[in-house]
């Protein structure tokens, strides 16, 4: 079993680097410029930052594989649900380190916000779907 288990690893990590392509795409054809991406501490990763009408938006990328576009809505398991509170907490730390970096320290007058790109994957037909949820809290 431990084969398969690598196996699955492995196709996790490629669902998840074919899904944070999927959301770059979208969030460039949606009027953002990406500015940073796999933006790591040892805190945590930022996926995804970008910027648009002033305003940097953090997006956390979450991918799934689906059989249809069609259960989109009725799946079990939908890619939000995979933000638990202890990554929401390191998330967020990471953010505050960003905004330090990119601000030498001084956080007034960047708005800013987190968002989650929830992607779908098709793999039969090569394709990926993305729904944005903007501005999310936990």
């Amino acid at each position: 079993t431990n084969v398969s288990r690598e196996t699955n690893m492995a196709e996790h990590n490629e669902i998840g680097k074919i899904g944070e392509k999927v959301a770059q795409t979208f969030l460039m054809k949606h009027g953002f410029t990406i500015t940073s991406l796999n933006y790591r501490t040892k805190f945590g990763e930022i996926d995804i930052v970008a910027k648009k009408d002033n305003r940097l938006h953090f997006v956390e990328v979450k991918s799934v594989k689906v059989r249809n576009f069609e259960e989109i809505d009725t799946l079990r398991v939908k890619p939000e649900d995979n933000l638990t509170w202890a990554k929401w907490k390191k998330f967020v730390t990471t953010v505050e380190i960003y905004l330090k970096q990119y601000n030498q320290g001084n956080l007034g007058g960047v708005l800013w916000q987190v968002d989650l790109a929830c992607v779908y994957i098709n793999t039969e037909i090569r394709e990926g779907r993305v729904k944005l949820l903007e501005n999310v809290h936990k």
